[in-house]
C-alpha cells in the first residue's frame, strides 16, 4: 500500500508529541532518538507512521498528535485543542480513555477489544481466562466503558526494538526451524496464581521441548525474565538476528492476546503460529496460523517443516500482510481515512 504523492517541496512536519509524564513532552522526532521505547512501544516505528501521514492526510497541519500511556488525563497544554488526536500505548485493560469524548480521535495499541480465546479441553486455563476477563471488564466499568462518540480506533503494535530490515532471507535458507524468545513468568502475585500468559506459555514450551527431543527438526528457545523497560537494553540483543533466521515463529499470548511478536514475525518473513486474536481490522487477513490446543503443535510443525513449498508460500503471505496491513505506510493510510471520516461527520 503506497499512495504517497510528493510535491517538489516536502510536506511540513506533523505536530506530534510524546508525553513523558506530567507536563513533560518531547517532539516525536526527538523521542524516537533519545527515548525510543519510553512508552513500551517503538516510538521510532510510530515516528515513521507520522512521517507517512503527512502525505496522506489533507490539512494535517490542523491536527495535533499526542502519544501517551494515560487513559485518565492529558497534559494541560493539550486541553481544548480543536483537532487533538491521541495515541494510547500499552493499555492492556482495553479501556476507553476518560477524555475520549473531548478529543477529535483516539488510536489504541493494543485495541479496545477484549476476548477470552479459550483453549480446547483445558478446564483450568479456561476458568482462569474467564476470571481474568471478568476482572478486566470490572476494571473498565463505569469510567472506561463506552465509546460514546465513535472516535476510538485500534491500531497494531508494529514492532519493538527492532532495526529496519534490509534483505529478507528466503525461508528455506534459514537455519532455525522454530524459535521462541520471550518471558514466561510474571512478578509478584500474578506469578503465584499463574495467569493465562504463564499457563499458555508453560504448556507451549513443554510440548515444544518434547517435540524437539523426537523430531528431526529443532527448536530454539531463549527465555527472558521480564519485558524490557524504557531506557534499558534488551536482555537478548540477538533477538532480531534470531527472527531473521527463523522459519516458524511462535507467538503465544502475553498479558494481552496481541503481542509485538505477531508483527515482528511477519516483518522478518517468518511463518507465525499464534493464539486467537481480537477481531481488529488489521487481523482480518492475517496469515498467522491460529492454535487453541498446544498439544496439536507438533503435527502442525511437522507438516509445515516437511513442505518447503508451503513454507515459501507462507513467507510470501507474511511479507505481503506486513506491507498491506502493518507497515507504517498502511497504518498511516488507515489513520488518515478515519480522521477524514470524522472530519466529514457532524459532531454533537
Amino acid at each position: 500500500m503506497n499512495h504517497e504523492e510528493r510535491s517538489t517541496a516536502p510536506a511540513p512536519p506533523v505536530a506530534c508529541f510524546v508525553c513523558m509524564g506530567g507536563e513533560n513532552t518531547l517532539d516525536i522526532s526527538v523521542a524516537s532518538v533519545t527515548e525510543p521505547y519510553a512508552l513500551e512501544c517503538n516510538i521510532s516505528y510510530f515516528a515513521e507512521v507520522m512521517e507517512k501521514l503527512r502525505y496522506k492526510l489533507p490539512r494535517h497541519h490542523d491536527y495535533t498528535f499526542v502519544f501517551t500511556r494515560s487513559v485518565d488525563e492529558l497534559p494541560a497544554k493539550f486541553e481544548n485543542l480543536p483537532k487533538l488526536v491521541v495515541f494510547v500505548m500499552g493499555d492492556e485493560w482495553a479501556r476507553i480513555p476518560r477524555y475520549a469524548s473531548s478529543v477529535h480521535a483516539v488510536f489504541k495499541a493494543p485495541g479496545q477489544q477484549l476476548k477470552i480465546a479459550p483453549h480446547r479441553g483445558w478446564l483450568r486455563f479456561n476458568l482462569t481466562a474467564c476470571l481474568l476477563h471478568l476482572r478486566k471488564q470490572t476494571k473498565r466499568f463505569p469510567n472506561y466503558w463506552h465509546d460514546s462518540v465513535g472516535n476510538v480506533f485500534s491500531i497494531p503494535y508494529g514492532y519493538y526494538r527492532l532495526p529496519k530490515r534490509s534483505d529478507v532471507k528466503p525461508i528455506n535458507d534459514r537455519t532455525l526451524d522454530v524459535s521462541f524468545m520471550g518471558s514466561v513468568d510474571h512478578s509478584g502475585l500474578r506469578e503465584r496464581i499463574k495467569t493465562t500468559k504463564i499457563l499458555s506459555r508453560e504448556r507451549m514450551l513443554s510440548v515444544l521441548r518434547e517435540w524437539d527431543k523426537k523430531s528431526p527438526f529443532s527448536a530454539y528457545v531463549q527465555l527472558s525474565s521480564y519485558f524490557p523497560h524504557a531506557k534499558q537494553q534488551p536482555e537478548h540483543g540477538g533477538y532480531p538476528q534470531v527472527l531473521m533466521d527463523t522459519k516458524i515463529c511462535l507467538a503465544p499470548r502475553g498479558t494481552h492476546l496481541e503481542t509485538f511478536r505477531l508483527g515482528e514475525g511477519t516483518y522478518y518473513g517468518c511463518v507465525v503460529i499464534a493464539e486467537e486474536q481480537p477481531e481488529h481490522w488489521f487481523a482480518e487477513s492475517s496469515p498467522a496460523l491460529i492454535i487453541n490446543d498446544w498439544s496439536k503443535l507438533p503435527e502442525l510443525l511437522d507438516a509445515l517443516l516437511s513442505d518447503p513449498e508451503q513454507l515459501a508460500n507462507r513467507q510470501r503471505q507474511s511479507l505481503a500482510y506486513w506491507d498491506r496491513m502493518l507497515s507504517p505506510d498502511a497504518v498511516a493510510a488507515y489513520i488518515a481515512h478515519q480522521l477524514d471520516t470524522l472530519s466529514d461527520r457532524p459532531r454533537a
